[in-house]
């Protein structure tokens, strides 16, 4: 890996398990749900040492309330969660605020209380309009520029 020390799972998976209930991996990867994803303003360091990751994404622990910030690598590739789908849908709108976010970003998205359940059935009704009226490419943008602020690093 350029510029990194690569993928440790060996580390990955002290330190999941370490943090989890269970002793057995297979089962303790199965307590943990993605609660939130961010970008980092500055390069962090994933639990399996690889340097810089600047796609972060927050696990929960569902059994014992106990939190886990973890590359987005390692979360697909080691934990099976699909984050790369809603960091695909992010830098999307980031590109064009006029695009529509991906179905896996809007239902994370709604998941987390970020979008209303009106703007969740918008963005599903609108997801392949090309031709949009004024009024709901206002509405678009708003909902996506509210999705890019909620994934500003604040206080995590």
């Amino acid at each position: 890996m350029a510029g990194g020390e690569g993928h440790n799972f060996k580390q990955l998976k002290e330190a999941i398990l370490t943090l989890s209930q269970a002793t057995d991996w297979e089962l303790a990867k199965k307590e943990w749900k993605l609660k939130q994803i961010y970008e980092a303003d500055e390069a962090e360091t994933c639990l399996c040492g690889h340097t810089p990751i600047i796609e972060i994404c927050v696990l929960s622990n569902t059994l014992n309330g106990q939190h886990a910030e973890v590359g987005n690598r390692c979360v697909k590739r080691f934990l099976g969660l699909r984050s790369d789908l809603i960091f695909v849908g992010i830098k999307r709108i980031r590109a064009d605020i006029s695009k529509a976010l991906n179905t896996d970003s809007t239902v994370f998205f709604y998941e987390q209380g970020v979008l209303t359940s009106w703007e969740y059935q918008f963005q599903n009704s609108t997801l392949g309009k090309r031709a949009m009226s004024p009024k709901q490419l206002e509405i678009r943008h708003r909902i996506n520029q509210k999705v890019l602020d909620y994934i500003q690093r604040q206080g995590i």
